[in-house]
């Protein structure tokens, strides 16, 4: 229902504008990788790991910005899949590290490839304008 008072709707909304936009997208890329063996949000984490592999679930909580139970729910997919191990730290027993295994490895270029062509698919319907005031957000 549109707010009366300052004839705002959601509906209008650039919020609401992105989400739809990106709806889309977001499906596509839900589709490949799970031709990959994967779930959406998953790539995310071994993202995280191709940059620094042998993270500590905490830190990995951190990078993804989500909770810690939010972490070890993935890493137990991941695990499932063959795509990490967890090893305790040998400085500090406490410390559970994340290591990609081969094949967590082996999917960085076929998850990246499939990342970059969503998002040229993404960019390719806005102007000029519209993609320098995103380069302004990143």
């Amino acid at each position: 229902m549109q707010d009366m008072e300052n004839g705002y709707s959601l509906l209008d909304s650039t919020m609401y504008a992105l989400i739809m936009r990106l709806g889309s997208h977001k499906r596509r890329l839900a589709a490949g990788l799970e031709r990959l063996g994967l779930h959406l949000g998953q790539e995310v984490y071994l993202a995280q790991l191709w940059r620094e592999d042998g993270l500590c679930q905490g830190h990995l909580a951190g990078c993804a910005k989500v909770s810690a139970a939010n972490v070890t729910q993935v890493l137990r997919g991941l695990e499932r899949q063959g795509l990490v191990v967890r090893r305790r730290d040998e400085a500090d027993g406490r410390i559970q590290r994340i290591w990609l295994t081969d094949a967590g490895r082996a999917l960085e270029r076929p998850v990246g490839e499939l990342w970059r062509e969503a998002e040229d698919a993404w960019l390719s319907g806005l102007t000029p304008d519209q993609r320098k005031v995103l380069d302004h957000l990143t």
